[in-house]
């Protein structure tokens, strides 16, 4: 049965064939398994998603038209249940916006802005032909083609998912843009179909960190503005409370008494003899920024993948320049109105959070002061006896 094709399998398991089912679950569970590990990266966790993919795909099996798409239809399960974990966690520190680390800002509801009905038509339209164009690749051009176009996943990570090399890889995706070619040109402008062009990068500075008021909504997060060097067009992300303090914090006088995680990171690069070089804000996919910091060690660089608040953080403490691409400002960026442009930021929204931070570090805290000595040391008997029974068990427990 090892030689026959995922999609006979699919129809012998349709049938009622439990072995059968089971030997599609034993080729692509470690796939699974990879994916969900790279989703959420807590081994433990990533395994029992994983096997919750499984048995979903096992009870929608009736769903799977294509049999031949099994394996990719598996990877859509697979994220679909790791965004549903993040999504029902609780608290912003495990929430998919703190994971991501770098929202559009029209992805939370601070604007009622919607696409029109003939938008709606149109990207609907489009989404369907480029969708049946990509059902007409072979089952092993298609898998590489999703994962590398509509997931996003690097090469090396289409690989591994697929369990072949890279080469392969970019074999079948060569194949791939030559089939889709001919189905899909007609589609596109002149300018679409011209030669390649490199990315275009434009220069962004810091315009302010802006906190959001508590409006009970339990969204714990807030924006900072990125603005191009004409001062014509900025760039608002949502990232997390805590990540956008760091920022702020960087970008103002304020010395911390002990180093926060963007000056940790900074301190370990300067004693590898690292330099970060510079930042890119690069791709803006389904309402989420993805960044790359580029780090050069001697005479080698690399691009490390990064949260946009991680990366941002980073570059204002070691004074690193940031880009966003040409693209992503276009699509997730807003134009200053004219009335204004030209006018001096104000960074008002800096100094409230650095206000805030010294309010705090001034306020006396008196709690220990007013209680006596007597129950001072009472008090902290106590947490000992809590933290040696919990390291070792109730005083007086035979031990097995």
């Amino acid at each position: 049965m090892d030689e026959i094709s995922d999609a006979e399998l699919v129809v012998l398991a349709k049938a009622g064939d439990n072995e059968a089912f089971g030997r599609l679950l034993g080729r692509h569970q470690d796939m699974g398994l990879r994916v969900a590990r790279r989703v959420v990266r807590d081994h433990d966790t990533a395994r029992e998603l994983a096997q919750e993919a499984m048995l979903q795909a096992y009870l929608s099996l009736d769903r799977l038209r294509d049999g031949a798409r099994f394996q990719s239809w598996l990877y859509s399960i697979v994220l679909n249940v790791c965004r549903s974990h993040f999504r029902n966690r609780k608290g912003d520190a495990l929430s998919l916006e703190a994971m991501a680390g770098g929202l559009r800002f029209d992805a939370l509801p601070l604007t009622g802005i919607e696409p029109g009905p003939v938008e709606l038509a149109e990207a609907s339209e489009l989404h369907e032909a480029v969708l049946g164009a990509v059902k007409s690749l072979s089952p092993l051009n298609r898998a590489a083609t999703l994962l590398y176009y509509y997931e996003q996943l690097t090469l090396r990570d289409v690989a591994a998912t697929l369990g072949v090399s890279v080469g392969t890889i970019k074999g079948r995706l060569h194949k791939s843009r030559g089939r889709l070619r001919e189905p899909l040109l007609p589609r596109m402008s002149d300018s679409d179909i011209s030669r390649p062009k490199e990315t275009t990068m434009v220069k962004v500075t810091i315009a302010d960190v802006i906190e959001k008021e508590n409006t009970g909504e339990g969204s714990d997060q807030n924006v900072i503005v990125l603005m191009d060097q004409e001062g014509e067009r900025v760039l608002p992300v949502w990232v997390g409370q805590w990540e956008s303090g760091l920022i702020a914090i960087g970008l103002s006088d304020y010395e911390a008494p002990r180093p926060l995680t963007h000056g940790f990171m900074a301190s370990l690069l300067e004693a590898l003899g690292a330099k970060l070089e510079e930042v890119r804000i690069e791709t803006l996919m389904d309402d989420t920024f993805y960044a790359t910091a580029k780090v050069r060690l001697g005479d080698t660089t690399r691009e490390i993948d990064a949260r946009p608040s991680d990366a941002v953080g980073l570059a204002v403490l070691t004074e690193s320049p940031i880009y966003v691409a040409a693209d992503v400002m276009e699509r997730g960026g807003m134009d200053i109105p004219e009335a204004f442009q030209g006018r001096e930021l104000q960074g008002q929204g800096v100094k409230s959070m650095i206000a805030k931070v010294e309010q705090s570090d001034l306020t006396p805290h008196t709690s220990h002061m007013e209680e006596d000595q007597e129950k001072a040391e009472a008090k902290r008997a106590e947490s000992h006896r809590e933290l040696w029974t919990a390291l070792f068990g109730a005083e007086g427990e035979a031990s097995d």
